[in-house]
């Protein structure tokens, strides 16, 4: 048996929206602020030239290991430079010495000759010197006799001796007591010795 459609209620009323608003207007715009005038651009300096780069070491040297040795074109210079050995210097031998003792003791011999005359004066060694004094007015500090005497590095007895004390060691005593026995071979003149150099010098003056 059919179920009766029951009938629908009314129908609601439809509420009218009320009318839209009016935007009110845009406020004004702020205003933009002027920038003042670009100052001058300052002057540009100019740079100096650019120095020089100095030589650069070496990089990445590994200082543990050894040097390297010349190269072959240096190498070829030195022909001789991968095959001479060095040896120890050698000092002496006995007949370096017995050379060197002989030549000093034949210097000594001369030299002992050369100045015997002093260690024993005779006229003939004076005489003419002395008058050629005279001759020339007896001038003060006249040279009569010269000795020009060069010292061995080292006596025979190795003792080293300047020019004065190796006369004196040759003539066996000192250049005053040579002196002195001159003047008492000389009345009214009065000897005296100098040195110049190697150069021994006996003078006179009138006393």
């Amino acid at each position: 048996m059919e179920e009766e459609t029951q009938p629908t209620g009314p129908t609601g009323t439809v509420e009218q929206t009320g009318p839209t608003g009016e935007t009110g207007p845009t406020g004004p715009t702020g205003t933009v602020e002027q920038t003042g005038p670009t100052g001058e651009t300052g002057t540009v300096e100019q740079t100096g030239p650019t120095g020089f780069m100095g030589n650069i070491g070496p990089i990445g040297v590994d200082w543990t290991q050894p040097p390297p040795g010349p190269s072959a074109e240096v190498l070829a210079l030195f022909p001789s430079a991968n095959t001479v050995t060095i040896d120890p210097p050698h000092i002496v031998t006995i007949d370096e010495l017995m050379s060197s003792y002989s030549a000093v003791l034949v210097q000594e011999a001369n030299d002992k000759s050369t100045l015997s005359i002093l260690k024993t004066p005779t006229r003939e060694s004076f005489r003419t010197q002395l008058f050629q004094w005279a001759t020339l007015g007896f001038p003060s500090s006249y040279v009569i006799q010269q000795f020009t005497i060069t010292p061995p590095a080292v006596c025979s007895d190795g003792v080293t001796r300047e020019i004065g004390k190796y006369i004196e060691y040759c003539l066996g005593f000192d250049l005053g007591v040579m002196i002195e026995g001159l003047a008492a071979l000389m009345t009214g003149i009065q000897p005296a010795w100098s040195i110049d150099g190697n150069t021994l010098m006996i003078r006179v003056s009138r006393v």
